[in-house]
């Protein structure tokens, strides 16, 4: 049995739209490949960049911001933007490996630009950010005081 001229014109269409989309799909698993690679080098973020980071020009900054990192620790992030562990979780961050020793957890370094909007967001504004870093401290330093009130006292034995 002998094919038409349209059924040989149809094959060929077909195998030409199936070469295309293996091309297409072996690219786009390429991409990932190169992604997951950078992502473990700590070479890109976990999400794209956005527009949010295009306001960072005009953010007031803290004297502790200036000239500093673009990423924060989360340790850094809890202590002085006062930010809960739950927050941290949503936010985007790029892993490296731990600088104290290569076969621990890797390192989180999340962006400073984004924990600073979240912190803000969360209190208000900067001065809603001090005011709570402010009572914070105090309220550790009244604990501590609370803590070590006997320590100097004369023992009656």
């Amino acid at each position: 049995m002998a094919l038409t001229e349209e059924q040989k014109r149809k094959i060929k269409e077909n195998r030409e739209r199936a070469l295309a989309l293996k091309k297409r799909k072996a690219e786009e698993r390429a991409a990932a490949e190169e992604a997951a690679a950078a992502k473990s080098t700590g070479l890109a973020s976990q999400s794209p960049p956005n527009d949010e980071d295009s306001d960072e020009d005009h953010v007031e900054l803290e004297d502790f911001e200036v000239g500093a990192s673009q990423y924060v620790t989360k340790d850094e992030a809890m202590r002085k933007y006062c930010l809960p562990q739950g927050t941290l979780a949503v936010c985007s961050y790029v892993e490296k490996p731990n600088p104290r020793n290569k076969s621990w957890t890797p390192m989180r370094l999340y962006k400073r630009s984004e924990i600073r909007r979240r912190a803000r967001e969360r209190f208000g504004d900067l001065e809603g950010l001090v005011e709570e870093r402010r009572n914070r401290n105090k309220k550790r330093f009244t604990n501590d005081m609370a803590e070590t009130k006997d320590v100097f006292k004369k023992s009656k034995s």
